[in-house]
């Protein structure tokens, strides 16, 4: 018995060590907040003060030790991030996680990610320079001081750190505009699928063009290849259809900015949320940076030098997508030995490079990477009917991101900002912008190609030279407005072409239905507060459900009229439960029997296009997507329409009963936070939050996007922060993050904001001495070394 016990003893200890152990693991990394630190090369110490949220306030001597600062905060909090985004712009996941990011690594290999960003340094200004070098001397003064206290994550995958060079934050600016450009989706491609199932008239069907140019070669070739024979383009099996139509991409953005004469306190206010992939830790990092001659607030991107979006002294400033098409796809004829391409009568050298991508465990991959004079080249893919094609973008231009936001940081006029900003190219922005004296601006921010023949929405014969790029427009011939008349600017991913704009300029513009109900609210008057502009980012009423709903028609009967007139009373808000569970099934049932069902008969994609359904609703169509290829018959639209009405209807009543109020959309309606490396073992579910319920939907404010998936609609992109910038209150801006600064899991400033933020609250961002002071919780010292 006394063996026993001891025994049991020994195993309790043992287990309570290894808790202990664990416990210890998973906490290391965590960031420092406090005490002193030092960097090599400062000049002199920096202040650094910690708000309750985690948001740092840097106070330097000069701009180079405040980029520093920067560099070393970035590292502190957010490393396993910055790690894994260089590593994937260089094609280096594989190295430390195995075969499973093999063709991701392929993939920005293909798209000569390395050579882009060596090329970006090269040619950036001298400035630029020593601001990524300066930032560099940060990260790698903290990597120095961790050694191996890393984030679990890291440690679990036995990452040990390269040192941080100037170039490698570059590569972050090339993520976000491979995220931000339509190339991510593969449109031309997706199109030269519909162009062999639907034809010419099909195609210029579902992008609302009927005068759109599609080349005589590539429609032959789409003739030659018979639906039979091509495979389409793959699609995820388990991903219906969005919520509501838009582009072929998904993430969107709003901004807006109102003069003086429509605030309350008589000053400009200006608003932002960018809409993107919600993962955890989020996109975003607040800061705040005080130097002599450099005063700037707002978001950066971890790995990045200076503020992205945000407030200096003298301006304030949103970013919105403006859906620029900044790339074109070229099907290319090569010769009989694959080493040349034909231009017209003659024929350009290929060139190729080799390389090894290496993998976790000692495995390795070669590849060959293949170039034309027009971009990178893509091998012939037999299964999905493609030939050889190149990829022409504006991210290959030369281009110099840093200067451009550092110069637009102290701006102070709207003629200064437009100067300034001239070496930023890609990815094409909706720069809207107040300045402290009232005044209101806007420009597209980005290069706009110059396009010989055709508008890039198809791919085009690369062979024939009166197809290809003369280079990019000059950038003062962008989209502009100043001071409006109205005292408005909104910008929400629409056409934002100004009257009497010639310039040819093709984009995937979402409707109009956010940036419509953005300028139908600030019209309502003229004495708008902070808060109030703070809390119209959380509006949920979506006028495109307005525009379904009207276009419905009238006559039906039984369950389906019973459905017609939920709908026809209802406020048209996306809120957490009501009629917009219904309005949601109704919607997707619509989809599944218009254009649903040739998708699923020809196994491609989801079809997209230009706000299909209200457009086919409102007779706009010509081809007969109403009636079911699944069936004999050819339906009617009201057939058609009748049934998605009442199968809405019943399913509505099977899954919440007949109360309107217990229609619960948000719980099916549902965000899942997830880490980037979710799928780790142990340390995937306790990275991830969630799942949260909620509210709005792609076409409102609030914009909560997201694909059926089965029954539920799973919630894949959102707002990625919020921030308001009231001249009223230069001493003050209002923030909120989908998450939290940390990106370490153990740390409480890795999920604090979320369900505040979900909860449409928003925090101050001091900006004065004495506010900042106030709300500082901790302090930190950087010191020379």
């Amino acid at each position: 018995m006394k063996k026993a016990l001891i025994a049991l003893a020994c195993l309790l200890v043992l287990a309570v060590a290894g808790l202990v152990a664990v416990f210890l693991w998973v906490r290391g990394g965590l960031p420092q907040r406090s005490g002193e630190a030092q960097i090599s090369g400062l000049n002199a110490n920096v202040q650094v003060r910690y708000d309750r949220w985690g948001v740092p306030y840097i106070r330097a001597e000069n701009q180079a030790d405040a980029t520093a600062a920067l560099g070393w905060i970035h590292a502190n909090d957010r490393f396993t991030q910055m790690e894994l985004g260089r590593r994937a712009a260089a094609g280096r996941l594989s190295e430390v996680l195995g075969e499973a990011t093999i063709d991701t690594d392929i993939y920005f290999h293909t798209l000569r990610f390395g050579e882009t960003v060596q090329k970006m340094w090269e040619n950036a200004s001298p400035e630029s320079k020593a601001t990524l070098e300066s930032y560099a001397q940060g990260v790698n003064a903290w990597l120095e001081s961790r050694g191996g206290d890393l984030p679990p994550e890291l440690r679990l995958l036995g990452v040990e750190p390269e040192p941080w060079e100037g170039l490698h934050s570059l590569s972050f600016a090339l993520l976000m505009a491979r995220d931000l450009s339509f190339w991510n989706d593969r449109p031309e491609e997706e199109r030269f699928v519909w162009l062999r199932h639907f034809g010419a008239d099909g195609v210029r069907d579902l992008l609302g063009d009927p005068d759109l140019h599609i080349p005589d070669e590539i429609l032959a070739m789409a003739g030659q290849t018979s639906t039979e024979e091509a495979a389409p383009i793959p699609s995820d099996s388990e991903a219906e259809v969005d919520q509501d139509p838009g582009p072929e991409t998904s993430p969107g953005s709003n901004n807006w900015a109102i003069a003086p004469s429509r605030a309350a306190a008589n000053r400009a206010i200006i608003a932002n949320d960018p809409h993107l992939g919600l993962h955890l830790p989020g996109v975003w990092y607040q800061v705040h940076i005080r130097a002599p001659g450099y005063e700037v607030a707002g978001m950066t991107l971890p790995g990045t030098p200076g503020v992205v979006l945000g407030r200096g002294a003298h301006v304030a400033w949103a970013f919105t997508n403006t859906m620029l098409d900044d790339h074109d796809l070229f099907f290319e004829e090569l010769d009989s030995e694959g080493q040349r391409v034909r231009r017209g009568d003659s024929w350009t050298e290929i060139t190729e490079r080799e390389v090894v991508i290496k993998i976790r465990g000692g495995g390795e991959r070669r590849i060959t990477l293949r170039r034309t004079d027009r971009g990178p080249l893509l091998d012939a893919d037999p299964e999905l009917g493609l030939p050889p094609r190149s990829i022409a973008w504006t991210a290959y231009y030369e281009s110099d991101p840093v200067a451009a936001l550092n110069g637009l940081a102290v701006a102070k006029t709207p003629e200064e900002a437009f100067e300034v900003i001239q070496p930023f190219i890609c990815p094409a922005q909706n720069l809207v912008m107040a300045f402290a004296d009232g005044r209101l601006a806007y420009r597209v921010l980005g290069g706009i190609p110059e396009r010989r023949l055709g508008d890039g929405r198809l791919p085009s014969p690369g062979w024939d030279p009166a197809y290809g790029w003369e280079g990019l427009y000059p950038r003062e011939a962008n989209p502009t407005v100043i001071d409006p008349e109205d005292g408005i600017i909104v910008t929400a991913n629409h056409d934002i072409r100004p009257p009497g704009f010639e310039l040819p300029m093709t984009a995937e513009f979402y409707p109009g239905h956010r940036a419509g109900r953005i300028r139908e609210r600030l019209s309502e008057r003229e004495n708008w507060t902070f808060e109030q502009i703070g809390n119209l980012q959380n509006d949920v009423t979506s006028l495109y459900a307005t525009d379904i709903v009207g276009a419905l028609g009238e006559g039906y009967d039984g369950k389906a009229a019973e459905a017609l007139e939920a709908l026809a009373g209802w406020d048209k808000a996306m809120d957490a439960n009501g009629v917009s569970a219904l309005f949601a099934l109704v919607n997707r049932e619509l989809i599944r029997r218009t254009f649903g069902d040739e998708a699923k008969a020809l196994g491609i994609a989801p079809i997209g296009g230009r706000d299909p359904l209200l457009r086919l609703l409102r007779g706009e169509m010509t081809l007969p997507w109403f009636d079911d290829v699944e069936t004999p018959e050819t339906e009617s639209r009201e057939e058609i329409v009748a049934a998605a009405l009442e199968a809405a209807w019943d399913e509505t009543h099977e899954r919440w009963g007949r109360k309107k109020t217990k229609w619960d959309y948000a719980g099916m309606h549902r965000l899942t936070l997830e880490h980037r490396l979710d799928a780790l073992p142990f340390l995937g579910p306790w990275m991830r939050r969630g799942p949260f319920d909620v509210p709005g939907s792609k076409s409102t404010v609030s914009a909560f996007g997201a694909r059926w998936k089965g029954d539920e609609l799973d919630v894949t992109f959102g707002p990625s922060m919020r921030w308001v910038v009231d001249w009223s209150h230069p001493r003050m801006a209002l923030a909120a993050l989908p998450g939290g600064q940390s990106g370490h899991p153990a740390d409480p400033h890795y999920d604090d904001q979320v369900l505040r933020f979900l909860d449409g609250k928003l925090h101050p961002a001091p900006w004065g001495e004495t506010e900042i002071n106030a709300a500082a919780v901790s302090q930190l010292s950087l010191e020379p070394k």
